[in-house]
């Protein structure tokens, strides 16, 4: 079993990739749907939103030497095809009506494993 500051390295890695990074997501598994979410500090003309909470499984090349960067790669288990898996949960608010969906990502990532998240917005064009 991969350590737990690895896995959080290798999560890190897969939510704010370096240039020199590369990980592949090879299955995505939603473990819990709130619908409604639970409510926030979203006022009350707030759209109702639905929270998707998962898992993200993934696996990276230890021999790529982009994949370097990752601490102690070249010592983590391998798969059947040579590769490191990793495991990364998350956790999604997504507004129930799609026709209201505003272009807005919000997404938290938790800071290797110790639990505090950090807060990034992103537009889409």
């Amino acid at each position: 079993m991969l350590s737990r500051s690895l896995i959080g390295a290798l999560a890190a890695a897969v939510v704010f990739p370096p240039a020199t990074t590369e990980a592949r997501v090879t299955r995505i598994e939603i473990v819990k749907v709130e619908s409604p979410a639970p409510a926030g500090r979203a006022g009350a003309t707030s759209l109702p939103y639905e929270r998707l909470s998962g898992k993200a499984y993934g696996e990276l090349d230890p021999n790529d030497p982009k994949n370097a960067i990752v601490t102690d790669i070249k010592l983590a288990p391998r798969n059947a095809h040579g590769k490191v898996e990793y495991v990364a949960t998350f956790s999604l608010m997504k507004p129930i009506d799609m026709s209201q969906l505003s272009g807005v990502l919000i997404y938290s990532v938790v800071n290797r494993g110790g639990g505090a998240a950090t807060a990034r917005d992103m537009c889409r064009s």
